[in-house]
C-alpha cells in the first residue's frame, strides 16, 4: 500500500468518530492534502523511509481525535445559533399572524366598535416582530464583541414598548396623562444604556453614568411636577440634587483613577530601585 492510501485509510478510520457531513468531507480532503504536502517536503529534505515519513506526518497532526471533536462541537454550535435565529424569527412571525387573526375575529364578531381599538393588535404584532429582530441582532453583535452596534437596539425596543403601552393605556384604559410614559422612557433608555456601558467596559462609562443620573433627576422632576400639586416651587432642588450626585460620583471616579495611577507609578519606581540595587552589588571597576 502506497503512502497516499495509508493516509486515506488512517483518515477514514478517524473520521468515523464524527458525523458524515459535507463539512467533515471537506476537512478530510484538506487534511489528506496537508499530509501529502508534508510527505513531499520530507522527501525533498532527503528522507526515503516511507514508514518514517508516514509516522512523522501523522505525528504532526497532533491530537487529531481531539481536533475532530472540537471541529464537530464548533459545527454544532453554529447550527444551534442558526436554529435559535430561525426559531426567534418564526416566533415573531407566528405572534404577528396570531394577532392579525385575533384582530379579524374581534372586528367581525364584536359590535359596535369591534375594529377599534382592535387595530392595536396589528400594531402590537408589528412591534413584536421588530423587537424580536432587534433582540436577535443585539445578541449577535454582543457575541461578536461589536458593543457599540449592540447598544443601538435596546433603545429601539424601549421606544416601541413605550409607544404601545401609551396607546394601550390611552385608548383602551383611558388613563389620564398616559403620555408621561414617554418621560419615563427617556429615563429607561439612559439607565439601560449606562448598564450596558459598564457591562462592556466602555471607555467613557463613568461620564455616561453622571449624565444618566442628571437626566433621570430632571425627568423625575418633570414627572412629579406634572402629577403633584405645588411641586414646581421646591421641586427644582431635585435637579440640583442630580447635579450634586453627578459631581460627587465624578470626583470619586477621578480620585480612584488617580489612586490606581499612583499605585502603578510606585510599582514602577520600586522595580527601578530594585534593579539599581542589584546593579550596585554586581558592579566592579575592573
Amino acid at each position: 500500500m502506497d503512502l497516499k492510501e495509508r493516509f486515506k485509510a488512517y483518515l477514514e478510520q478517524q473520521f468515523r468518530a464524527i458525523a458524515p457531513t459535507a463539512a467533515a468531507k471537506d476537512l478530510r480532503i484538506r487534511t489528506l492534502k496537508e499530509l501529502m504536502d508534508a510527505a513531499q517536503d520530507k522527501r525533498i529534505k532527503g528522507l526515503e523511509d516511507e514508514e518514517l515519513i508516514y509516522r512523522l506526518c501523522i505525528e504532526e497532526l497532533g491530537d487529531f481525535e481531539a481536533k475532530l471533536k472540537e471541529f464537530e462541537s464548533a459545527k454544532r454550535e453554529v447550527e444551534n445559533k442558526k436554529r435559535k435565529t430561525v426559531l426567534g424569527v418564526a416566533c415573531g412571525v407566528g405572534a404577528a399572524i396570531t394577532l392579525v387573526i385575533v384582530y379579524l375575529i374581534i372586528g367581525l364578531t364584536v359590535k359596535p366598535g369591534g375594529w377599534h381599538p382592535g387595530w392595536l393588535l396589528l400594531l402590537g404584532g408589528a412591534f413584536a416582530g421588530v423587537i424580536t429582530v432587534s433582540c436577535l441582532l443585539a445578541v449577535k453583535f454582543a457575541k461578536a464583541k461589536k458593543f457599540l452596534l449592540m447598544r443601538v437596539f435596546p433603545p429601539v425596543v424601549i421606544v416601541l414598548v413605550s409607544v404601545f403601552l401609551f396607546l394601550l393605556l390611552n385608548l383602551v384604559c383611558h388613563v389620564e396623562k398616559a403620555w408621561l410614559i414617554f418621560l419615563a422612557m427617556v429615563i429607561a433608555i439612559f439607565v439601560f444604556d449606562t448598564v450596558l456601558a459598564y457591562a462592556t467596559f466602555f471607555k467613557f462609562r463613568h461620564i455616561e453614568l453622571c449624565v444618566a443620573v442628571e437626566v433621570s433627576f430632571v425627568m423625575l422632576y418633570v414627572i412629579l411636577g406634572l402629577t403633584l400639586k405645588n411641586f414646581w416651587g421646591m421641586g427644582w432642588l431635585l435637579c440640583l440634587a442630580g447635579v450634586v450626585c453627578a459631581i460627587v460620583m465624578l470626583i470619586v471616579f477621578l480620585a480612584k483613577r488617580n489612586k490606581e495611577k499612583d499605585k502603578i507609578e510606585k510599582e514602577k519606581l520600586r522595580k527601578k530601585y530594585d534593579e539599581e540595587d542589584e546593579a550596585y552589588y554586581t558592579m566592579w571597576d575592573d
